[in-house]
């Protein structure tokens, strides 16, 4: 599967995560339609925006990112959780949701976003 001109929504609250996670995709051939930080404004991004995937960081600054998932599973748009705590603490209707291990490179993320594009192509 290319990733070549995927749409990807990055919700990841720390700056420099983010602007790694930006620059990984930007390799893969990927263009980061719009990134956030603030559960706000990532529920609003994924709710609107014309994604194809979408990188989900679970703990943004204290609030769970789980209503941004709950939104991008209402409009069909596959999305993965990019995170430090693993499976632990998923809600039963997320825990088949691929999870990607920080610290992650490149490859991993690819393989990881392919992964989710099974079935959505």
């Amino acid at each position: 599967m290319v990733l070549t001109g995927l749409r990807v929504l990055v919700v990841e609250d720390e700056a420099m995560l983010s602007i790694l996670l930006e620059d990984f995709l930007s390799d893969l051939g990927c263009e980061v339609v719009a990134t956030a930080s603030h559960l706000e404004d990532a529920v609003e991004k994924a709710r609107n925006l014309a994604i194809d995937v979408a990188v989900l960081d679970i703990n943004l600054g204290g609030q769970l990112s789980y209503p941004v998932a709950e939104a991008l599973r209402s409009r069909a748009i596959p999305f993965l959780f990019a995170t430090g705590y693993g499976t632990l603490g998923l809600p039963e209707e997320l825990l088949g949701t691929l999870v990607l291990s920080k610290p992650f490179n490149q490859r991993q993320l690819a393989t990881a976003i392919r992964s989710t594009q099974i079935g959505h192509a």
